[in-house]
């Protein structure tokens, strides 16, 4: 499968999905274009979609990790949704789903962050 990055809007949010391999490689290329997106939107919401994610290593944990500080600092809500069984392993391994909440569908992530922003 090829890596493939996909941003959509909505209120006040971004959803990034990112299909295929997070490696080294691609996370230099993608860093750039989510901090353009960012920018461009300023995100108190943003979801990450790794429903199609098929590799991902430690390059690709410090690219999502650095989002979450960004929005963080703003008082925002980062969530994850799509996560297969190797990604879940992957990121129960390294901690990133006790800062970062885990959603069964984009929809429950806009309907709890309007709640809790």
């Amino acid at each position: 499968m090829e890596s493939k990055i996909k941003f959509t809007t909505f209120d006040q949010g971004l959803i990034i999905k990112i299909s295929g391999e997070l490696d080294s490689m691609k996370t230099m290329l993608y860093r750039e274009k989510i901090h353009r997106e960012m920018v461009r939107i300023g995100p108190r919401m943003l979801l990450f979609d790794f429903k199609d994610l098929q590799f991902i290593d430690s390059s690709g944990i410090g690219l999502i990790l650095g989002r979450f500080n960004e929005v963080d600092k703003i008082g925002g809500l980062v969530g994850i949704t799509g996560l297969n069984n190797y990604s879940r392993k992957i990121f129960q391994i390294t901690g990133i789903l006790q800062i970062i909440g885990e959603y069964q569908s984009a929809a429950q992530f806009k309907k709890e962050a309007r709640i809790n922003l």
